[in-house]
């Protein structure tokens, strides 16, 4: 009995939803899945049990030609679950994806990272006299403060929040994992400050809405992820920073500057949600220079002492013969 692709496809997204996937993992594996049915109807081909090893392997150098490492990644492991499920359903006997190696990542460093000053520059921006602007520093202060990811800090309620004590619960990070931590002192003052001052006059007529951020115009509804990557944007414009800021900025710039004042690389992965350590270890990379001004600035044997630079330019005594 012959099956397409298309009920293949059905029957692994109803698996996926009894196994609870998210909606985002299973919107991402449909979009990854299309892409590669499109690329086998050039064939055409529209049986499972015809794709082969070679077919997938052609499939990745194609992507590898299109589009960025990241989203060769993503479609590529979306297809190996999707081949994998096949097979344990008894729907394929051969899985052409078994035992493929991914493309391996290339070690590129973030492109742009603010220093400190810059980053002070940015977060003096907001008019904290106003809600507005005491919402958006708010903001700015957590996320530079926690590095969160910018669907994670959308996606923040008022319980996720304990300013008391500094800490932020993230529910279903990325890969649907949930974690805690810290918030600076700072970043604790100002989030305090926008509940007590600003959302609880927001929400009064919304007292049910649970979401933390909410817009400055009525009905005041929760912002959404698109609003704070144009807030971001716009403030760092008005600091007059030659470089684009995005909200993934400030995370690449949490995560350097945690660095190069010698944080543990393991805090740092767990305070970034990273699978992988390799991956937390590229900030080491980029916070080089700014560690090497401070050993020069700080450390004793960095700089010659006097005494060090007179005995350079003083006439050197004649060599005393080896005994």
């Amino acid at each position: 009995m012959s099956i397409t692709l298309e009920q293949c496809r059905q029957n692994f997204v109803e698996a996926l939803k009894v196994r609870r996937a998210s909606p985002k993992t299973i919107d991402t594996r449909q979009r990854a899945l299309r892409a590669f049915f499109n690329y086998l109807a050039q064939a055409p081909l529209d049986d499972p049990r015809e794709v082969t090893r070679q077919t997938v392997r052609d499939y990745q150098l194609w992507l590898q030609a299109q589009y960025a490492w990241a989203t060769v990644i993503t479609y590529m492991v979306s297809l190996r679950q999707f081949f994998d499920h096949l097979e344990q359903t008894d729907l394929l006997l051969v899985n052409p994806c078994a035992g493929l190696p991914l493309p391996s990542r290339p070690d590129r460093l973030p492109k742009t990272v603010l220093t400190v000053e810059e980053a002070k520059r940015v977060l003096r921006v907001p008019d904290t006299q106003t809600p507005r602007g005491l919402r958006d520093r708010a903001i700015l202060e957590l996320f530079y403060s926690t590095g969160l990811r910018i669907g994670e800090l959308t996606a923040l309620t008022v319980h996720d929040v304990d300013t008391q004590n500094g800490f932020v619960r993230v529910n279903k990070g990325k890969g649907g994992k949930d974690r805690v931590v810290p918030m600076g002192s700072t970043a604790s003052r100002y989030v305090r400050e926008y509940l007590r001052q600003v959302r609880a006059r927001w929400a009064v007529e919304k007292r049910e809405e649970r979401a933390l951020w909410l817009i400055s115009c009525q009905p005041h509804r929760p912002v959404q992820t698109q609003q704070i990557m144009v807030l971001v944007r716009e403030y760092g414009r008005a600091a007059g920073l030659d470089k684009p800021l995005t909200a993934h900025v400030w995370r690449h710039t949490c995560a350097t500057h945690l660095v190069a004042n010698d944080a543990n690389l393991v805090y740092v992965q767990r305070l970034l949600g990273h699978r992988s350590l390799r991956t937390t270890q590229i900030y080491t990379r980029v916070a080089v220079p700014e560690l090497r001004v401070t050993m020069q600035k700080k450390h004793p044997r960095a700089r010659p002492s006097r005494q060090t630079l007179a005995a350079l330019t003083r006439p050197q005594a004649k060599r005393m013969p080896l005994l």
